[in-house]
Formats: C-alpha cells, sequence, structure tokens
C-alpha cells in the first residue's frame, strides 16, 4: 500500500532494506551540493517509518513513510513536524514537499503543517517531483 503513491513497493526484501540503509550511509554524491537528513520513527522501540530531508541551494525537500498499521494516527505529522523544527533550527529557509494528488492522507499531513500548494513552475528543481505531483511549500523563517 505504501508503494501506491511512490511508484512500486517502498521495501521488497531485507536485503533491499541493507542495501538502502548502507547508500543512505554513503550520502550525496560528492560535488552534488546536497545534504541528506535521514532518520527513523519509533514508537516504543518499534520502528513504523522514516522521515527525510534533501537540502539543496538553500531550502529542503521533505518526505515522510510510515508503515500503513500506523495511519491515520497522527504519526507522520508529528514525525514531520518534528523534522520541520530541526530544519528550522539549522537555518533552513523553506520547506518543499512533493505528493501524488490521489495521496488524501499525506495531503492532510502537509495540509496540517501549514504547506500550501503552488504551481509546479514556481517551484525550485525538485528532486521528488514526479509529472503530475502537486508541490507544496512552507517558510520555516519567519520575515
Amino acid at each position: 500500500r505504501v508503494g501506491a503513491y511512490i511508484g512500486g513497493p517502498d521495501v521488497e526484501s531485507l536485503d533491499w532494506v541493507r542495501d538502502r540503509i548502507r547508500h543512505l550511509a554513503e550520502g550525496p554524491a560528492p560535488g552534488s551540493g546536497q545534504i541528506w537528513w535521514n532518520g527513523v520513527v519509533l514508537l516504543d522501540g518499534v520502528v513504523i517509518g522514516r522521515v527525510e530531508a534533501t537540502l539543496h541551494e538553500g531550502d529542503a525537500e521533505v518526505a515522510y513513510v510510515l508503515g500503513p498499521a500506523w495511519w491515520g494516527q497522527g504519526y507522520a505529522t508529528e514525525a514531520a513536524a518534528w523534522l520541520l523544527d530541526e530544519l528550522r533550527a539549522a537555518g533552513v529557509r523553506r520547506a518543499w514537499a512533493t505528493v501524488d494528488p490521489r495521496n488524501a492522507g499525506s495531503r492532510g499531513v502537509l495540509r496540517r503543517l501549514g504547506f500550501a500548494e503552488v504551481p509546479a513552475p514556481q517551484a525550485p528543481r525538485l528532486l521528488s517531483y514526479d509529472d503530475g505531483d502537486l508541490v507544496l511549500v512552507r517558510d520555516l523563517v519567519e520575515g
């Protein structure tokens, strides 16, 4: 169910998870101008999802993925709000998100977090954008 809106299964096997962790630990390609922030979402010591941000050109692209058993309980909103607070504290000025328009749950999370939809052409180059996605932005610093 997670893969319905992100182009396929998020986790295919234990080997896939190990490869993904190795890839994330390596970080972005040298010279890419990116900084990666990756974290897990824990509930009572159990990993129920992840949050991530890719920083480039002074802004951040944010994402979150939770297992379906934890959807609709406020955990994605809480985890993403924590990530936004951390980004703000680090001086990031704006957060961007992209979402498949069919993903009503994720659109709701972003709305609760104060994101506003903007036309895709108004956005900077977003690494997570797929044709047809909605593009949303939130200022993290006032003024």
